[in-house]
């Protein structure tokens, strides 16, 4: 067995009625979920206020997510400003499409 190659799941989505849950979303999500919690509790024994980082997170995760969905557009311009791109499809992130540095 070749311990150097792990195989990518055959099913990436979880359908829950309507509603379609990619994994890697829900590994952004728990990621997001376990930063907060570890900074709050490194930031109170610090001597700090543990809600200033959840406060801080309720600014920085939109704004990250924001961030990244542009610098998507900018290094994809054609297929939202191309001769067949459709510029307001920028703003249906639902369709995949996030820039994310090191991944």
């Amino acid at each position: 067995m070749n311990f150097a190659f792990i195989p990518s799941p055959s099913n990436s989505t979880w359908e829950i009625g309507p509603l379609t849950l990619h994994f890697y979303a829900i590994c952004i999500l728990l990621g997001i979920a376990v930063a907060i919690w570890i900074g709050r509790k490194r930031y109170e024994k610090m001597g700090g206020n543990p809600d200033d980082v959840s406060d801080a997170a309720a600014w920085a995760v939109p704004a990250g997510i924001i961030g990244g969905r542009i610098y998507h557009v900018i290094t994809s311009p054609q297929k939202y400003f191309g001769a067949d791109g459709v510029p307001t499809d920028a703003f249906k992130i639902w369709e995949g499409g996030l820039g994310i540095w090191g991944a």
